[in-house]
Parts: C-alpha cells; sequence; structure tokens
C-alpha cells in the first residue's frame, strides 16, 4: 500500500480544519474518562501500546489486532465523591476484514437533589452518561495498522437529554528493528443531534501523536503522548515554553517481570500543575499501577492521585471467552 506515506501529511492538513470543534465542553467531557486500569496507570493516553488488552482501542482504533479475538474486559472506575464510571469491552476478528471491538462506557453520578427556583426540593434524580463504540482495526501491511471508531453517546439530566454520533480515526507503525512504534489518533470529530440546554454540548475533540519505545535488554517500555493538540495555542499564558510543551504530554512505563506480573507508573503535568497545593510535596498527576495474570484471568489495578480531592482507583478484569 504505497498510499501510507501520506497519510502523516493528510493528518498535519486535519488540524486547522477541525479547529471549529473547540468550544467549551458540555454534557460528553465523561469522553475523556480512561477505559481501564492500565490506561489510568500508564498516564490515561497511551495511544500506541498494542497487544491483547481490547480496551486500548478506545484510545486508537488502530491498536485493534488479532490478539484481542474473543477477549472481554470489564473496568471499574470508584471516581471522586459518588461518582463511579465503567466499561466493557470486547474484541473478535475475522481473517480478510480485520479485527472489530465493541464498549460500553458508562458514567454515574449519584443521586442528586433536585430542587426549584424557590429552592424546594422535589426528590431526586440521577445523571447518567453512556457510550456504545464499535471499531474496526485492520493491517495494510506487517507494519502499518489504521483503523476507525464510531460512537453514540447518550447523556441524561433530570428531564434533559443530549445526544451525539462521533468519529475516531487512527493508524500506528511499527519498527521492529528500533523497537519502537509511533500513532496517531483523531477523536470524537462528530455531530450533537440534542442538547442539553439552549448552549450546544460539544463534544471533546482531540487529536493525539504517541510513541512507544521498548528497551532491548530490559524488559521496560516507555510511552509519550502528545494530547489535545488542537487546544496548543490556548495553554496558559503564563506558561514558559517548556512548560506549555508539557502541559500537552504524558508519560508511561510498564515494566515486566515476566508475563504474569507488571508495575506500570504514568504522569501527566497537567494534572499536578492543575490539582497540586504549594508548597508541599504534592503526588498529583501521578498513577502507578500492577498487572497480575492468574490461570487465564487478567487482573489490573491502578491508582491515581488527585492531591487533597481524593485518590481514584481503578479495578480491570479481563479473559478470553
Amino acid at each position: 500500500m504505497k498510499g501510507w506515506r501520506f497519510l502523516p501529511v493528510l493528518w498535519l492538513c486535519l488540524v486547522p480544519l477541525v479547529r471549529a470543534q473547540e468550544a467549551p465542553l458540555g454534557g460528553f467531557a465523561f469522553l475523556r474518562l480512561s477505559p481501564s486500569a492500565r490506561v489510568t496507570a500508564l498516564g490515561e493516553t497511551p495511544a500506541t501500546v498494542a497487544d491483547n488488552d481490547v480496551a486500548l482501542f478506545l484510545l486508537n482504533p488502530a491498536l485493534l489486532q488479532p490478539a484481542q479475538h474473543r477477549q472481554l474486559q470489564v473496568s471499574y472506575l470508584n471516581h471522586l465523591s459518588d461518582l463511579r464510571a465503567g466499561t466493557i469491552a470486547y474484541g473478535w476478528h475475522r481473517n480478510g476484514l480485520g479485527t472489530l471491538g465493541l464498549a460500553l462506557r458508562f458514567l454515574d453520578w449519584g443521586a442528586i437533589d433536585e430542587a426549584d427556583l424557590e429552592g424546594n426540593r422535589n426528590g431526586t434524580f440521577r445523571p447518567i452518561d453512556l457510550a456504545l463504540t464499535a471499531g474496526l482495526g485492520r493491517a495494510a501491511g506487517p507494519s502499518l495498522h489504521y483503523g476507525a471508531s464510531l460512537h453514540l453517546i447518550h447523556t441524561t439530566l433530570a428531564d434533559r437529554r443530549a445526544t451525539a454520533l462521533a468519529l475516531d480515526a487512527g493508524f500506528r507503525y511499527e519498527l521492529p528493528e528500533h523497537l519502537l512504534t509511533l500513532g496517531a489518533s483523531l477523536h470524537h470529530l462528530g455531530v450533537t443531534l440534542q442538547t442539553l440546554g439552549t448552549t450546544p454540548d460539544r463534544l471533546p475533540f482531540d487529536v493525539r501523536l504517541g510513541l512507544r519505545k521498548r528497551l532491548r535488554y530490559l524488559p521496560l517500555q516507555l510511552t509519550l503522548t502528545a494530547y489535545d493538540l488542537p487546544h496548543f495555542w490556548q495553554s496558559p499564558e503564563n506558561q514558559t515554553w517548556l512548560g506549555r510543551l508539557f502541559y500537552h504530554l504524558n508519560f508511561g512505563a510498564e515494566l515486566g517481570a515476566g508475563r504474569s506480573f507488571q508495575l506500570r507508573f504514568g504522569y501527566s503535568y497537567r494534572r499536578h500543575e492543575m490539582l497540586k497545593i504549594r508548597p508541599r510535596l504534592d503526588l498529583a498527576g501521578f498513577n502507578a499501577g500492577f498487572g497480575l495474570r492468574l490461570a487465564g484471568l487478567h487482573f489490573d489495578y491502578a491508582f491515581s492521585s488527585w492531591s487533597s480531592l481524593g485518590t481514584l482507583h481503578h479495578l480491570t478484569v479481563q479473559t478470553r471467552l
């Protein structure tokens, strides 16, 4: 497939065309939540890690591959306050077609008191966010992989509803002689069909570039992802040039002690800057976790520090049906 050489050029051309998507977020911000414990531990945006972890296609549909055939994954995130989130993902591969990924994500906000303009309480309501995703990944040779996903998104807030359709697309390129993987993905390019109020709910449009480097003599892989690139020049003006760059970077590391156990670490400079409390040492923006394989089951756990707001706990279980 000779045309793949033009993909990076096409990608750079797409970025200015979609700047009209830039707007304050509404009912669809939950799409930015990490879909699994492994993703959380690696900094929440590792767009180039490709193995049998089926939920990874939510970060880049080009990560779908045959090793995810019949893999079922269930994740649960204990968020701040009463918020609860979860993901169910499944993969299916068919020769000649590619690898299909299906996922259902939800965010439950818990019970919230309802009141009128005079402050009289009228019971409670329970906001729910849902996203149903179908993706397809294919190989265009031994090194190049590409894919696309379609999202149906729905938000319920008391008697209000918001609905949207969105598209993800991406590719990854393997350089096995250098133990290097490069990737790029476009997220949540779509249309809002119904909004919660008079102000349109915007999708969290994103463009990401990533790389993964595996060390040759150590079971360690490092990930670096540049994210939120359409808003790069809207970063805080008081940041230095280097700070502005780090504001759009997430870092991750995964150390494997054999196939049965892995340690993982991640860091988000943006989250650290937004949540840290000066002047004491603050772990905001730092993530860590581990993976454990037992009798055909994969268990992943991660925690993420949100400074004085609390700690998030993420648990994932995966098996082959």
